[in-house]
């Protein structure tokens, strides 16, 4: 790994030691057992996980979660939520042993797109004097989908010297479709909670499993055709080279 990225895997791991600093000193949950069901659900998304093709990293459903957390839950509640759910994502069931520096940046990274997410949805409404749950839920997503994809597409950038340009598009290619599937799900989630009744969150989890087994199946039949198409690319060539003869 170059310096560069160790810099700035640092960085990003300075300003979560900060956000998680806030949480700590503002902790006051209104519903602890709440939240607990609410964080062990998100937990359960979390390991629903895709690996993205030419990316050494995942993508889950703990996002809806995280929106969901935006709308009903305070501020120290979605940040334990969105770090809660990188550390399972990150450490269960890998193909291989994840490096400690990987799940450092994971964890890191995904407290601060919450974190920004969270504080930018509800900064604007607030300061536009709305209050409109769809602006929120949109806003959130918006500031969470960037954040997230530029930040994973930065380090592999940095670590490996690939283009950011290309790199950030084939990330957000990638998501995009997954992401906004997960962000309707959440918004309507949210609204049918009604701010209390979290009993809707089981249907989320049921619903999104469904979204995440169709995306997977979909990434792996892009890859086989893929390589199916090397394949007879190099059959082609091969064949070519003999006919030269």
């Amino acid at each position: 790994m170059t310096t560069k990225a160790k810099l700035y895997i640092a960085m990003i791991a300075a300003v979560a030691a900060a956000v998680l600093a806030v949480v700590a000193l503002r902790w006051n949950p209104e519903n602890f057992l709440r939240f607990l069901l609410f964080f062990a659900l998100a937990m359960v998304a979390s390991a629903m996980k895709i690996r993205l093709p030419g990316f050494k990293t995942t993508i889950s459903i703990n996002f809806v979660f995280i929106l969901i957390g935006i709308a009903l839950f305070s501020f120290g509640e979605t940040v334990l939520i969105g770090l809660g759910g990188a550390l399972v994502q990150s450490l269960w069931k890998t193909q291989t042993r994840p490096k400690l520096v990987q799940v450092l940046f994971n964890a890191t990274c995904l407290t601060v797109c919450t974190a920004a997410a969270f504080g930018a949805s509800h900064g604007a409404l607030a300061m536009l004097g709305l209050n409109s749950l769809a602006a929120m839920m949109v806003v959130g997503a918006c500031v969470y989908v960037v954040l997230n994809t530029g930040l994973v597409s930065l380090v592999i950038s940095l670590a490996e010297g690939h283009p950011l340009r290309d790199l950030w598009s084939s990330c957000y290619e990638w998501t995009f479709p997954y992401f906004l599937v997960g962000a309707a799900v959440a918004g309507l989630a949210s609204v049918a909670s009604h701010g209390s009744n979290l009993g809707v969150a089981l249907p989320v989890v049921a619903s999104m499993y469904f979204v995440y087994v169709y995306y997977r199946m979909h990434i792996v039949r892009v890859v086989l055709e893929n390589i199916s198409s090397v394949s007879r690319e190099d059959q082609t060539t091969h064949a070519g080279a003999s006919q030269g003869r």
